[in-house]
């Protein structure tokens, strides 16, 4: 009888324990046991939404890299360079506006006689305006006498009209003169305005196109015009960065606001940044004349 009893009692004490065990670690409602690594190295999407894993080493690394992937999802466009990228590096659309600063425009006191037109820089006889003709032919003209062309044609690059009459074309400044004053020229010097004003030391400040965009243009920026020519778009967003980032020019918020939309348009289109070396690239805006 004694050893019978010992069995019962033996088997009491085994229930009570298991019980005590599985009071301390109930299983959760649907709960499934987690796949070892080996079986899920690969993280697939199919094998149900993860579960959180234990804290160690390796779940703190995984942490931060959710972190840092979803802090770049939400990060904003590309910030300004801490110096001035070197002078003739190609630069996406976007970098070249980060280098700009935003600042409101004034055009108190502008004149567009303030800026001189046209120079003959180099003494050969043909001024800045024949210049950029001759540059931009397609088929380059006969240069006469005082620098009389004939015999060339030209595209337009805002309508995609070609000219065989170089009457018909007028040399837009691609940051208008007005605009120019605007964001930052109203400081200058004026052998620094006379500079901006036949820059021909780049072939993207100056362009030969058809007189009625350029007079529809007037002194618009991007947010209020840009060329008719579907394709002659990016080109001109990037012909306006870039200039205006040559010159050290500033601009005003709804202007940002539209380059930074349109150039998303345009994620192949780089540019030179060719600073001017006058003003300084990267001087802070000058304060209201």
């Amino acid at each position: 009888m004694s050893r019978r009893w010992l069995l019962v009692v033996a088997g009491l004490v085994t229930v009570l324990l298991l019980a005590t065990a599985l009071g301390a670690h109930p299983p959760s409602a649907g709960s499934t046991v987690a796949p070892t690594t080996a079986n899920n190295s690969r993280g697939d999407a199919a094998a149900g939404p993860a579960t959180l894993p234990p804290a160690s080493a390796g779940a703190s690394t995984a942490g931060a890299a959710t972190l840092t992937a979803s802090a770049s999802l939400a990060a904003p466009g590309p910030s300004a360079p801490a110096s001035p990228p070197a002078s003739g590096t190609m630069e996406p659309l976007a970098w070249l506006l980060a280098m700009l600063p935003i600042a409101t425009e004034t055009r108190t006191r502008y004149e567009r006689s303030l800026f001189t037109l046209w120079i003959d820089a180099d003494g050969d006889g043909c001024d800045t305006r024949h210049e950029v003709l001759i540059r931009d032919a397609r088929i380059k003209p006969h240069v006469g006498t005082r620098c009389l062309l004939t015999g060339g044609s030209w595209l337009s690059l805002y309508d995609g009209l070609t000219f065989t009459d170089p009457t018909r074309l007028q040399i837009d400044h691609v940051i208008p003169l007005a605009e120019a004053w605007d964001s930052g020229a109203r400081a200058w010097s004026p052998q620094e305005r006379e500079a901006f004003a036949n820059d021909l030391g780049v072939p993207f400040a100056l362009l030969a196109v058809s007189a009625t965009t350029n007079e529809s243009k007037s002194d618009d920026d991007p947010a209020d015009w840009l060329p008719p020519a579907p394709a002659a778009a990016c080109p001109y967003l990037g012909d306006w960065l870039a200039t205006k980032a040559r010159w050290a020019l500033t601009v005003d918020p709804r202007e940002h606001d539209a380059l930074a939309s349109d150039i998303r348009a345009c994620p192949a289109t780089e540019m030179p940044f060719v600073p001017a070396g006058w003003p300084a690239a990267g001087s802070p805006p000058p304060a209201p004349v």
